[in-house]
């Protein structure tokens, strides 16, 4: 891991910890997260993680650009990744009929498999939630099968 930070804003920096979206990032990102609560304390106004960067929103009166730089530094010192308290696995009922996704006809047809092939191979993968956000409950989950992978 090489981070990079990046401004955003006055009072903004973008930590970029890695290039490529993976499963293996997000006892770094965890690690990160925690510890750049802990190093900025107080002057922390916002922390947000996406899949491969953690943006530090930070108050502008109180730390100069370069006083955030070093807390960044220092939060990244002897980072290792988090080893506990990664979640828990949930079941997720899915309701898998041409009448509420029609998109299963186009991914079948697409791939050259059954439909039944679609939703054993999309149902029997164990997804990563990377993120929840955007409405209520709305899962950005994990990397797919690159077959199934549909915009």
């Amino acid at each position: 891991m090489k981070p990079r930070i990046e401004v955003v804003a006055i009072d903004c920096l973008m930590l970029r910890l890695f290039d490529e979206i993976a499963e293996t990032n997000m006892p770094w990102m965890l690690a990160a997260s925690e510890r750049l609560r802990i190093c900025f304390a107080e002057y922390l106004t916002d922390l947000v993680p996406s899949y491969t960067t953690l943006m530090v929103h930070y108050d502008g009166l109180a730390l100069t650009p370069a006083q955030a730089r070093e807390r960044i530094a220092q939060a990244l010192t002897d980072l290792r990744p988090e080893t506990q308290n990664l979640g828990q696995c949930h079941v997720l009922p899915v309701w898998y009929d041409l009448s509420v996704g029609p998109e299963l006809a186009l991914l079948a047809k697409r791939t050259g498999w059954s439909v039944s092939e679609v939703i054993r191979r999309h149902s029997e993968h164990q997804y990563q939630v990377f993120a929840l956000g955007f409405a209520p409950g709305f899962a950005f989950m994990g990397l797919v099968e690159e077959a199934l992978a549909a915009p």
